[in-house]
């Protein structure tokens, strides 16, 4: 034993000897000058550019430290660096060394600069240091000019003296990397500012937790995030296990923690939980971004647990969404609260989801359900919204308003070729996009919009493979209003079918007006005049389709019909300003009416109006008037329309006395026609404020012709055909005296 002993303690005094005389050879044979200039120039001939090192401090026991390292870039480029470094400390352990083994203990960079430019070419800024790095792999072979011989000896390659290389510790002080992309139309570049980076010795991970930590500032474009990390890191090498425990991750207003665990160096399990609010990760957009949406404020509690596990390279995982204390302001008015609801998503990718809140005051349920929400082109969305009064008003509210034009624009035939131009660019867009299929139901016990109070309403929309489908029915104004619309994108085709049922008309008018004139209340105007003064019950069946979406006014056709039924005007505020002015009383009394309605067919941008009648009894006989009209208004507001109106005997006097009194006309007792009404006929027709009225008279002078015609046969057949010239002469005088021509 003592022998033993002896010629181990002879034989590591020696292993002591040399490794003093190595270190001594070492520093005499490679002084830290002979060491930059080895290092600077085997990185300037691999790289192909120029390497500066201001300075290395060698030292054979401990390492290296390298000051102002940098690696300049391209020639393509006038001025930079690729890379450069403050300082570069590399320490090492050296009985490792003498194993074969590197182990670095300490790699730290401080103040280090990355720049990458990927360029339109889709070459990078690095793209000349990798050509020059193969082109040196690759080295031509020299010809003989005599074959030895003799047969080549197997020369066995020599294995490198360092066996493996580990890095324990790293550490980067005030680093500074940007990733620029010009290979697109839109540049993006990615800066980290300020990155602080340690990890300590991984070897003590065995025996207790490490630290790593992490920050910095990431700019995307014009989006500054923070980003903190920190977390422990504890290694089993019994067990063969890693445990990474993430204490805190600070990026963009969201916080998360959690574990995760490494089995077998291969089998992966974790909880990862986040929780964030909306209104600090809107924090870090750029001031230009906030100033757009400074009416909204949005503010809701956000908490996503995420279970995984990746066991022999298969896959699950668990994500539970919570949302809490929701809150949705527009304009300092609340109109969304008290948003509570979760989603999961399971490793099938399948959603199930259910969200309550107060829309305006109101309960709102909201479910939603998804399949394959990994991939948009085959994924389903359904969702169901139920509440017992649903707020129309609040949902509009978030959709930005168009400001009022003055005055509608005629565009010249360039901008209409621009237009379209713009529309067919947007729905080539739009073919284009893989989008999910969704299908949306609501049902309501009723919808409100303003003033507007619905009754039951229930609706869905379905829209899949770039079609909408679209189907509602609403109980209103003791009636119903049923409609559907079909559009299919690719081939730009849409049709849609409305029907309104027995609708009491004074109630819908008065909301419509209240919402209209919601800020002009007490101006006097005729639309303020005929609230709570038109009843009757209100029909309609129409129908339109179309094979374009590109000027969609002027290629829409379709056709339908309405109708008022047991309808009154009651007396009117203007009415009665004119029956002072006129003396015509009737114009202040009621007007009864059973029936008001037209039929009408649109295409081309017209709309053809026809049998516009406003009737009391079968034909009108009933009514103190009776008015027909036909015509047409085209999208481009030009408008011919005529309209009759017929006068009974007993508002007939009072028009023939109103004449006579005002006007001094005492001829109109000739206008009757055979039974007793008095017609008056107008003609309006134009467009724009160029519109133009006709008050020509052919039933008038038809009736006036036949009336003098009749009086001179009373009087003498033998007269009528001298006097003929002179009737006609006398019915153009009447109508010029009537309306001046």
């Amino acid at each position: 034993m003592k022998k033993f002993l002896k010629i181990f303690s002879i034989i590591i005094g020696c292993l002591i000897l040399f490794f003093i005389v190595t270190v001594f050879a070492i520093s005499i044979f490679f002084p830290a000058e002979k060491i930059k200039e080895i290092i600077v120039k085997e990185l300037s001939e691999k790289t192909g550019r120029e390497v500066i090192i201001e300075s290395i401090d060698f030292n054979i026991l401990k390492g290296l430290e390298l000051k102002s390292f940098s690696i300049s870039e391209s020639n393509r480029y006038k001025k930079g660096y690729f890379v450069k470094d403050d300082k570069i400390i590399l320490k090492y352990n050296l009985l490792a060394l003498l194993k074969g083994e590197l182990l670095i203990y300490q790699f730290e960079l401080v103040k280090p600069y990355i720049q990458i430019i990927k360029e339109k070419d889709n070459r990078f800024n690095f793209s000349d240091i990798v050509d020059n790095l193969k082109s040196e792999t690759v080295k031509p072979v020299k010809k003989t000019k005599k074959i030895s011989e003799h047969p080549k000896k197997e020369v066995k390659s020599k294995d490198s003296f360092i066996k493996n290389i580990t890095v324990t510790s790293i550490g980067i002080k005030n680093g500074n990397f940007i990733y620029a992309d010009y290979s697109k139309k839109v540049t993006t570049t990615i800066k980290v500012q300020d990155l602080n980076f340690d990890m300590q010795n991984i070897i003590l991970s065995v025996i207790k937790p490490i630290n790593i930590n992490l920050n910095c500032n990431v700019l995307y474009n014009n989006y500054k995030i923070p980003v903190d990390l920190k977390s422990k890191l504890t290694v089993d090498l019994k067990s063969e296990k890693i445990d990474i425990n993430i204490e805190a991750f600070k990026l963009n207003g969201i916080t998360t923690n959690g574990n995760i665990l490494i089995s077998g160096y291969k089998d992966i399990k974790g909880n990862i939980v986040s929780v964030s609010n909306t209104k600090k990760m809107l924090e870090v957009l750029p001031a230009d971004l906030r100033k757009k949406i400074e009416d909204y404020d949005i503010n809701i509690d956000i908490e996503n647990n995420l279970k995984f596990s990746m066991i022999n390279k298969k896959i699950s995982f668990m994500d539970n969404l919570k949302l809490k204390n929701g809150i949705f302001t527009y304009q300092k008015n609340k109109f969304v609260e008290k948003l509570n609801g979760d989603a999961k998503i399971t490793d099938a990718y399948d959603l199930v989801g259910k969200f309550d809140f107060l829309l305006a005051g109101q309960d709102v349920s909201l479910k939603i359900t998804g399949e394959k929400i990994d991939k948009p082109s085959d994924s389903v969305f359904s969702i169901d919204i139920s509440s017992p009064k649903f707020a129309v008003e609040y949902l509009l509210g978030l959709f930005p308003q168009k400001e009022k034009k003055k005055e509608k624009k005629v565009l010249t035939a360039a901008e209409k070729k621009a237009q379209e131009a713009k529309t067919k660019k947007e729905l080539a867009k739009l073919k284009s996009i893989k989008a999910p299929g969704v299908y949306i139901n609501l049902k309501a016990d009723s919808v409100f919009y303003k003033t507007i109070n619905l009754g039951k309403t229930a609706g869905s929309i379905r829209y899949t493979d770039n079609k909408v489908y679209s189907e509602f029915s609403i109980m209103a104004y003791d009636g119903k209003i049923n409609g559907n619309l079909t559009a299919d994108i690719n081939k730009e085709t849409f049709a849609t079918d409305v029907t309104i049922n027995n609708v009491v008309l004074n109630r819908f008018i008065n909301d419509s007006i209240s919402i209209l004139l919601e800020k002009d209340k007490g101006k006097k105007s005729l639309l303020n005049d005929i609230k709570d003064k038109v009843y009757g019950n209100f029909y309609l069946n129409a129908k339109f389709s179309g094979n374009s979406f590109i000027d969609m006014p002027h290629n829409i056709k379709g056709d339908g019909d309405f109708a008022v039924k047991d309808g009154k005007l009651t007396s009117l505020d203007t009415g009665k300003e004119l029956a002072e002015k006129t003396g015509l009383s009737f114009l202040k009394e009621d007007i009864d009416f059973d029936i008001m309605a037209a039929n009408f067919v649109m295409a081309n941008g017209k709309i053809d109006t026809k049998n516009f009648r406003i009737y009391k009894g079968e034909n009108g006989e009933k009514g103190n008037m009776k008015i027909k009209g036909e015509g047409y208004v085209t999208v481009d507001d030009e408008t011919d329309f005529k309209v009759e109106i017929d006068f009974n005997p007993n508002i007939g006097k009072q028009v023939e006395v109103a004449l006579a009194t005002s006007l001094g006309i005492k001829d109109a007792s000739f206008a009757y026609n055979e039974n007793g009404w008095i017609p008056f006929d107008f003609r309006i027709f134009g467009s724009g404020k160029n519109k133009k009225y006709d008050y020509s008279q052919k039933r008038m002078l038809e009736n006036i012709k036949r009336n003098l015609k009749k009086k001179i046969e009373q009087e003498g057949k033998k007269f009528l055909e001298e006097k003929k010239p002179e009737i006609e002469q006398k019915a153009k005088e009447i109508i010029k005296n009537l309306f001046g021509k």
